[in-house]
C-alpha cells in the first residue's frame, strides 16, 4: 500500500486526523430503535401470513381455507412472537454470553 494513498487496509490501525489509533471507534445503538423495527417486522410477517392485504380476493380463488391453513398461520405467528421475545430475554438469563 502507498504511503499517499488515504485508503485504509483491514490489518493497519484506524487513522483519524493525520496520526494512527489503535483503538477502534465505539458503536452506538439506539435499542429502541431495534426493538421497533423488529416488532414492525413481526406484525408485517403476521400481516403477510394471515392475509390482511387481500380484500378483493374472490373466494373461488382462495387456496389456504380451512383448519390446517389456520394452525400454520397460528404457529407460525407463534414461533414469531417467541423468536422476538427470546431476544428479549436471552441476555438477561445468559449475561457471560455475547449475543452481539
Amino acid at each position: 500500500m502507498e504511503e499517499g494513498n488515504d485508503l485504509e487496509d483491514d490489518d493497519e490501525p484506524i487513522r483519524r486526523g493525520g496520526k494512527r489509533s489503535s483503538e477502534p471507534r465505539p458503536v452506538t445503538y439506539v435499542y429502541s430503535f431495534f426493538h421497533l423495527i423488529f416488532a414492525l417486522a413481526s406484525m408485517y410477517s403476521a400481516m403477510l401470513l394471515t392475509g390482511w392485504g387481500n380484500a378483493n380476493v374472490e373466494e373461488k380463488d382462495i387456496i389456504d381455507v380451512g383448519w390446517p391453513s389456520v394452525w400454520v398461520r397460528m404457529c407460525t405467528q407463534w414461533i414469531t412472537a417467541a423468536l422476538y421475545v427470546w431476544s428479549l430475554v436471552a441476555p438477561n438469563i445468559f449475561p457471560d454470553r455475547d449475543f452481539s
